[in-house]
Parts: structure tokens; C-alpha cells; sequence
């Protein structure tokens, strides 16, 4: 679909070349995580995902995490285990949700700051 998405823009422009991104958001967001992962080292195995982000974005995340040795824990953000946020290297939410819910997330973020 891009192909032909990138061919009707040249076509439609006159222009030589044309592109299309195909980094959508599931596989920024695990590259995101990756990223996460290698600033703590890859000594914080752990990433937590919120389970109000869509459903085929957690597929790309986990699918990612299982080749990278990263252990995803999925739960809703007020459930964030504080006891081992040392033990994360990274979070991931959205706002608005799967749902549509629009979320605050500056109170959470600014406690985990601080870990």
C-alpha cells in the first residue's frame, strides 16, 4: 500500500521520488523500549506496559521483549509495583487510551523521575 501510496504522490506532483515512513507507531514504540533498555545498559530487564494502549502495539512490544531478554509486565499504571521501579527501564502508556480515555500521566511520570 505504501508502494502505491508513494507512486500516486509522484504522479500526482510531477515530482521524481516520493516516501512513506514505515515506522507506524507499534514498532516505534518497541523500538522505543529498545532504546530504553540499552540507555539502563541492559541491566534493568524489566519494561512495564500499560494495558489501556492498543492491543497491536503490546503485540510489536512483546515480540521485541522476547528478543531482547526484557521482561514485560502489563498492568494498569495505577498498579505500577513502586516497590521495584529500580528494577524498570522503562514505562509506556497513551493518552487518549484504547478506550478514548484521556489521561494526566504527569503525576505518575514525575514519581518515576525520581527512581
Amino acid at each position: 500500500m505504501l508502494l502505491n501510496w508513494q507512486t500516486m504522490i509522484t504522479e500526482l506532483t510531477g515530482m521524481d521520488i516520493s516516501n512513506a515512513s514505515l515506522l507506524d507507531e507499534a514498532t516505534s514504540a518497541a523500538e522505543a523500549m529498545a532504546m530504553s533498555f540499552a540507555t539502563h545498559n541492559q541491566k534493568r530487564k524489566m519494561f512495564y506496559v500499560s494495558e489501556s494502549i492498543f492491543p497491536q502495539i503490546i503485540d510489536v512490544i512483546n515480540t521485541r521483549a522476547s528478543m531482547s531478554d526484557i521482561n514485560l509486565v502489563i498492568g494498569k499504571i495505577e498498579d505500577f509495583p513502586w516497590s521495584k521501579a529500580d528494577e524498570f527501564c522503562g514505562v509506556i502508556c497513551q493518552t487518549p487510551d484504547n478506550l478514548g480515555n484521556v489521561h494526566d500521566y504527569s503525576e505518575f511520570f514525575s514519581r518515576l523521575k525520581e527512581h
